[in-house]
């Protein structure tokens, strides 16, 4: 996988150098123009005497000078530090420090808090504001104008020199940091250019943050030769209204953001004809709600597997494969897969606790291997042997694969509740539940219990104008799935807590139910 990010972009400089590869928040640029920023930032980067293996970050939201900054930084061979916005500027700060960031690309909007990162950050050498000049800080595209727009004479190594610095979720102390060679990034683009091909071009209303997944699919547009109409933050009726008139083809969303689509009023009625890809991922998406959106949407629905720690999409379903399911009461159980094994990995496997490989059907824990796996967490040796004993990357999830190699992801391990002496996975409880009219978002937990041993609790999010009726809801589980497996409480949030990146914490779900009575 020796290829080049920025190369595979620049391919299509030449027969269409005046088409938008970038528009939207953060303005126009076609791909000369880009071409010619990103060069211009990487030679005054070299200039300013910073070499391959310097780390930079970017604190933006989606923009699309920060897709252009990025890109610069590639092409010095420089290891990207994710941080999000949505983290606690003293969370960035550990981060960013920890991982020994040298260069910080930032937007004005978040201009206080990053003057705190530049402040307590001491490795950082350069900080730079991508959209204009502030009081402090330079804008980016002036102190890179004098720079020459030749290509950099740098040689990247895709697999052996680090090229992305991700964090993981922190459930158990500080986030870990991953080292994964730049091919995590690079692998990742033309993957989702293969698996999401538009014949009449493609274009991308980036809704999911660049800083992380959907920087994945930004640049599989790129290397598709597409263009990406880049969207600052997710306002739902915003969203609608650009897939209509911006003629989008490409969606990437998480299923809760999916969920609230589904429920917006009138929605049934607004044109969807030019969408080809409505891409969900970051957790599972009840099969129901597939159906539901394949209703509204056309054909369009996939789904893919991706990993901090090992790249995305590692696993993939088509929206053929996704319609033909919906069709085929015989294939109805792969709405629950989220696909077969991608280009990225090489195998891909179910293991016991022993490190033995089971035979498919069999339930285990998901490993896998292939060259975007990282190389390890940053000064953490013991977990990095942890996560890659008996030779596999360990993924953490409980799952199984089909006889036609469909990955079936039942729940993370530590999220399993034993109740009664019965192993239940709270995902296939969720699909359930989220049947129910009345339910706009869930998370199933377990929460201690003298009788069970732990209790199968769900914590809901109501739908718009919806009443909550305990007993109809626990009623309507047991005839779906029986007494076993159905939640004996059901608890109301306002707002489900979530990471930075969206996802629901449901560590923090149990340590709340735990702390109040529950008979």
């Amino acid at each position: 996988m020796q290829y080049n990010l920025n190369d595979l972009i620049e391919a299509h400089v030449d027969n269409k150098p005046n088409h938008l590869a970038l528009t939207g928040a953060g303005g126009d640029f076609s791909y000369a123009e880009l071409k010619q920023q990103s060069r211009k930032i990487a030679n005054q980067l070299l200039q300013k005497g910073f070499k391959k293996g310097v780390r930079f970050a970017l604190f933006s939201p989606n923009d699309s000078r920060a897709v252009i900054a990025e890109l610069g930084g590639f092409r010095i061979g420089a290891t990207w530090c994710v941080i999000n916005m949505r983290n606690t500027v003293e969370d960035n700060i550990s981060i960013l420090s920890r991982g020994a960031c040298d260069i910080l690309f930032f937007h004005s909007s978040v201009e206080q808090d990053a003057q705190q990162i530049i402040n307590q950050v001491s490795s950082i050498k350069l900080a730079l504001c991508i959209d204009k000049k502030t009081d402090n800080h330079q804008y980016l595209f002036d102190w890179s104008s004098a720079a020459e727009s030749s290509k950099p004479a740098i040689e990247v190594d895709q697999i052996n020199d680090i090229g992305y610095q991700g964090s993981t979720g922190g459930t158990t102390g500080l986030p870990k940091l991953t080292q994964s060679g730049h091919v995590l990034i690079t692998a990742a683009a033309k993957t989702f250019a293969e698996l999401m091909p538009v014949a009449e071009g493609v274009r991308n209303l980036a809704v999911a943050p660049i800083t992380h997944a959907g920087g994945m699919v930004c640049f599989g547009c790129l290397v598709a030769g597409g263009t990406n109409v880049m969207m600052a933050k997710p306002e739902p009726d915003l969203i609608v209204d650009l897939l209509e008139r911006e003629r989008i083809t490409t969606i990437f969303l998480p299923p809760t953001l999916v969920y609230v689509l589904l429920k917006i009023p009138g929605i049934e009625t607004r044109d969807f004809s030019h969408l080809r890809y409505l891409l969900t991922a970051g957790a599972p998406i009840a099969a129901d709600k597939v159906a539901e959106a394949t209703n509204l949407f056309g054909n369009v629905m996939c789904q893919g597997l991706g990993q901090t720690e090992a790249g995305f999409p590692l696993t993939f379903i088509s929206p053929e494969e996704t319609a033909e399911a919906i069709a085929s009461p015989e294939k109805h159980h792969r709405l629950a897969s989220c696909g077969k094994k991608t280009a990225l990995l090489s195998e891909l496997a179910i293991m016991d606790e022993d490190g033995n490989l089971l035979t498919l059907g069999e339930q285990g824990e998901i490993v896998m291997r292939g060259d975007p796996v990282m190389k390890g967490y940053l000064g953490d040796d013991n977990a990095t042997a942890d996560i890659q004993k008996y030779g596999w990357h360990h993924t953490g999830d409980v799952g199984y694969l089909d006889e036609e190699g469909y990955l079936y992801v039942n729940d993370r391990i530590r999220d399993l509740i034993i109740s009664g002496g019965f192993n239940i996975f709270p995902h296939e409880v969720e699909s359930v539940i989220l049947i129910h009219p009345s339910v706009q978002e869930c998370a199933v937990v377990g929460v201690q219990d003298e009788k069970w041993g732990e209790m199968v609790v769900a914590a809901i999010e109501l739908a718009p104008d919806a009443e909550f009726d305990e007993g109809q809801l626990i009623t309507f589980c047991k005839e779906k799935m029986g007494s076993m497996k159905a939640p004996k409480q059901f608890v109301v949030f306002e707002a489900l807590p979530r990471s930075p990146v969206g996802k629901v914490l449901k560590r923090e779900i149990r340590r709340i139910l735990n702390e109040v009575d529950m008979e």
